[in-house]
């Protein structure tokens, strides 16, 4: 990817990205289906997620602990993420009135960096015995 960027930084935005994807393709196939987009985007984010777990496990924090203790883990860092993603994408779609497309990416961007911090500190580190 870039000699610049740390391996770890470098799969985590490897596995982001497709899981990234794979939430705006659920998204836009439900608005395409006539689902609200504040519906869809959350549905689309609860999608990424499940698809990130692994990814992020396999490419990005391959010394975290044990399944039972990243997990759950995990599973409260998707909560915070899906809560941010809904709120960022209300603001920006509804009371900034930007189009669905921009709240979307920007949403994502600033879930993507939070996302980082939480994995890093609190979900994927080696757990301490």
């Amino acid at each position: 990817m870039n000699k610049f960027l740390p391996p770890q930084l470098q799969g985590f935005i490897a596995a982001g990205g497709l899981a990234t994807l794979f939430h705006w393709f659920v998204m836009a196939a439900l608005i395409g289906a006539g689902v609200e987009p504040i519906l869809a985007t959350a549905s689309g984010s609860v999608s990424g997620a499940a698809l990130n777990y692994g990814l992020q496990r396999r490419l990005a924090f391959r010394n975290a602990g044990p399944h039972n203790f990243t997990l759950w883990r995990y599973i409260g860092s998707c909560f915070f993420a899906w809560l941010c993603n809904l709120v960022f994408f209300f603001l920006l779609n509804n009371l900034l009135a930007l189009p669905v497309k921009l709240s979307q990416v920007v949403t994502t961007g600033l879930v993507a960096a939070l996302n980082y911090i939480v994995y890093q500190r609190l979900v994927f580190h080696e757990q301490t015995r």
